[in-house]
Order: structure tokens, then C-alpha cells, then sequence
């Protein structure tokens, strides 16, 4: 298996075709992670991602617009006294204040 050739310094070799196969990859890896089928879902997948990918999980649903959804999702759900709970934790996951 080859080198993945993912140079950012001019001058270099152009990136390969892998490398942007691997990019692809990882950026569609985290937005498939969050599931915006309902809200419980969508604070499960949330607390599913590992915290030092968090950052980039959150570049990644900005880039592709999706965090104004995540977040009226977790908003719906903190108001739920049942679920309340769940959307707090997802919420602070996220790296968002709570109250």
C-alpha cells in the first residue's frame, strides 16, 4: 500500500488521489454519526463522538450546515421533562453551555 502524499508545504508533490479519498472518507465519517432522524437519536450520536474529535465534528457540521439542525434537535429535547437530561449532556458534549 502506498503513502498517502497529503503535503500542505509548497512545492511538494500534489496530494494523491488516496488523500483525497481519505479526506472524503473521514469528513463524511462524522457527519454519518450524527443521526437527525429524531431527537433522541440525534443526543445518542452526539455523546457517541469521542471528545478529541469533537472539533472537528463540529467543522464538519458547520461546513455542511447541519449544526443549526443538531442543536434545534437537542433544543426540542431539553424541553421534554422526560428527556431532559440526555439533551443536557449532548449539549455540554458539544461544548456548549447549558442553561
Amino acid at each position: 500500500m502506498s503513502k498517502l502524499s497529503c503535503s500542505p508545504f509548497p512545492g511538494s508533490a500534489p496530494p494523491s488521489a488516496e488523500c483525497y479519498v481519505a479526506r472524503h472518507i473521514s469528513w463524511r465519517g462524522v457527519l454519518r454519526n450524527v443521526d437527525v432522524s429524531n431527537d433522541r437519536r440525534t443526543a445518542e450520536s452526539v455523546l457517541d463522538i469521542e471528545a478529541d474529535e469533537m472539533p472537528d465534528a463540529i467543522v464538519d457540521l458547520v461546513k455542511s450546515k447541519r449544526l443549526s439542525i443538531v442543536m434545534r434537535s437537542l433544543d426540542r429535547l431539553i424541553q421534554n421533562p422526560v428527556d431532559r437530561e440526555l439533551g443536557r449532556r449532548a449539549i455540554r458534549h458539544l461544548g456548549f453551555p447549558d442553561d
